[in-house]
């Protein structure tokens, strides 16, 4: 069947006959390209789901930044995962990489980045059909050379414009789903981990005080605050998630919150894995954070969860349905995208009180 499909391609398809061609390829070959950050990957996630669902029995892979990958290990959904390894800068392993795509023969590859290294991807592919997202700021870096952008109204949510793609290629489906494997051991792994630290599984509320860009974070005297009342008037476990780096990094903010908040607090950054970062947050009864990667699984997992938003545009980056309460503050100068804000209104004027009220109702709503 495949040698026939290979023969027909040769002699009678049109490079525009995209749909027709899924339609009777037997396995066609797709190539998901969106290597990072944990965000855009968990804002990609729908689409696979949609295009799995269209077509069962397309072969599905995905390129992805070895710092994101794991997120994706063991997915049923996805035949092979190419990962990247930002690190390694030399010709001989671009050369390899582009090897290891180039023989798979991709029959369509789709980039939900939009960015130069996504395009090197692509070309590095060399797919039969080329197809991309307008992503979160339509395509930028020239990577709109390489493939049809499929394009979409600018207030969309980055979800929306992934979306877009897939209907392009027939996917219907309503249904927003998050395909995220998290394994028994998963869970095993991190319940153990809690229980080392005394936790009560009845009681947690995981806070998440760091963020890719400074802007994005909220004062760690006003997360010291927040994890003092919610400790008084709760009587809340509050454990605190962040990276594995020590100094100024997520693991030396949390330190200094628990200095300041002067109550019992379990600062457990640098001990989970991705994975176990996932089932952590499926145990959460809340979970708060600013906008970055664990606030999106987050609301991916449904999880009870207030994110606390600044600089950016929450209608198109913020984190999408689910069970998620967006507190922001609307100033004149958003969305700015200013990674370094020195005067960050936005945030600065969210108060303690706002999020204790928002993290309280949600807690007792749980309850009852």
């Amino acid at each position: 069947m495949n040698k026939l499909f290979k023969f027909t391609d040769k002699y009678c398809w049109a490079k525009e006959d995209i749909l027709e061609y899924l339609k009777y390829h037997p396995q066609p070959k797709i190539l998901i390209i969106q290597p990072s950050r944990i965000g855009d990957i968990v804002f990609s996630l729908p689409v696979l789901s949609a295009i799995k669902k269209r077509y069962p029995n397309a072969r599905l892979s995905w390129i992805v930044d070895e710092r994101c990958a794991e997120i994706l290990d063991n997915n049923p959904l996805l035949e092979n995962i190419f990962v990247w390894d930002r690190k390694r800068i030399s010709f001989g392993y671009y050369r390899s990489l582009r090897k290891q795509l180039r023989n798979q023969k991709f029959d369509l590859s789709i980039d939900l980045h939009g960015l130069a290294k996504s395009a090197l991807f692509v070309v590095f592919a060399n797919a039969k059909f080329k197809i991309a997202s307008s992503s979160t700021n339509s395509m930028r870096e020239f990577s709109w050379l390489f493939s049809k952008e499929i394009k979409s109204p600018n207030n969309y949510h980055c979800i929306e414009r992934h979306l877009e793609v897939a209907k392009y290629l027939g996917c219907c489906d309503e249904v927003i789903n998050y395909p995220i494997l998290i394994r028994d051991d998963d869970v095993k792994s991190v319940t153990d981990k809690l229980l080392m630290e005394n936790i009560n599984f009845e009681k947690i509320i995981g806070i998440h005080p760091g963020a890719g860009w400074t802007s994005r974070r909220w004062g760690s005297y006003k997360f010291a605050a927040l994890a003092r009342e919610l400790k008084l008037e709760l009587n809340a476990d509050i454990v605190l998630v962040g990276g594995r780096e020590g100094g100024t990094s997520e693991k030396g903010l949390n330190e200094k919150i628990i200095t300041d908040s002067s109550v019992k607090i379990t600062n457990m950054a640098g001990k989970f894995t991705l994975k176990e970062l996932c089932a952590f947050l499926m145990i959460c009864k809340v979970f708060v954070g600013n906008e970055a990667g664990p606030v999106h699984i987050a609301t991916a997992l449904n999880t009870q969860t207030v994110a606390i938003l600044g600089p950016t545009n929450a209608r198109c980056t913020g984190p999408y349905r689910g069970n998620t309460e967006i507190i922001r503050h609307v100033v004149a100068c958003q969305p700015c995208r200013n990674r370094h804000c020195k005067d960050a209104i936005c945030m600065r004027d969210i108060s303690v009180w706002e999020i204790f009220s928002a993290v309280k109702k949600k807690y007792e709503s749980f309850n009852n």
